[in-house]
């Protein structure tokens, strides 16, 4: 099976860059398809159409939800690069090194914008609607499986946290939208 999708090799680097994947990157995604599909594939049906054209919708699907996990997880953490104009080093008396971050003017908007964000979550008046918020945009747990652990429906969690993604827009968006357009200082 894997023999047959590599001879797919150049038209998945090109699905991945199509799909917004870096150049540096695309190889990488390609390569963890495989490792996936060897992994978890137990059935060869699931992969190919036949016995040589594999079933590219299924190649594409993975390569799309590792992209789409790398992507949730990359925003998570924030990085700094030494290289930033931002990330300076300087050496403390005890000759330790000390890593300091100078704030920008965009980062010290951002930091703003998502004290309004908690702060108006925390201005919510019932503690499931807190609760259920928290849970969902703090956490990696998907939709249906925070409605399997919780005995909610997943049609309930998804009208609930559409909600509260309005109620945001209504209460924060015009400061959403001076961020975006760069206005920092009327946030």
């Amino acid at each position: 099976m894997l023999e047959i999708l590599a001879k797919y090799h150049k038209e998945w680097v090109l699905m991945g860059k199509a799909m917004g994947i870096p150049d540096d990157l695309v190889e990488d995604f390609v390569q963890e398809c495989y490792i996936r599909i060897k992994k978890y594939v137990k059935d060869d049906s699931m992969i190919m159409f036949n016995e040589t054209e594999p079933n590219k919708f299924y190649f594409y699907r993975t390569l799309r939800n590792l992209w789409m996990d790398y992507n949730k997880e990359k925003f998570k953490f924030n990085f700094s690069s030494v290289d930033a104009p931002n990330f300076y080093i300087t050496q403390t008396t005890e000759g330790l090194v000390d890593y300091t971050v100078i704030k920008g003017e965009k980062d010290l908007a951002e930091e703003k914008l998502l004290r309004l964000v908690e702060n108006e979550v925390k201005s919510w008046d019932y503690w499931y609607d807190k609760k259920l918020f928290n849970i969902y945009y703090h956490t990696d747990i998907t939709m249906r499986k925070l409605a399997e652990e919780t005995g909610i429906s997943v049609s309930s969690i998804y009208n609930s946290l559409k909600n509260y993604r309005q109620r945001l827009k209504d209460e924060i968006g015009e400061d959403w939208e001076d961020y975006l357009n760069e206005d920092y200082d009327k946030i």
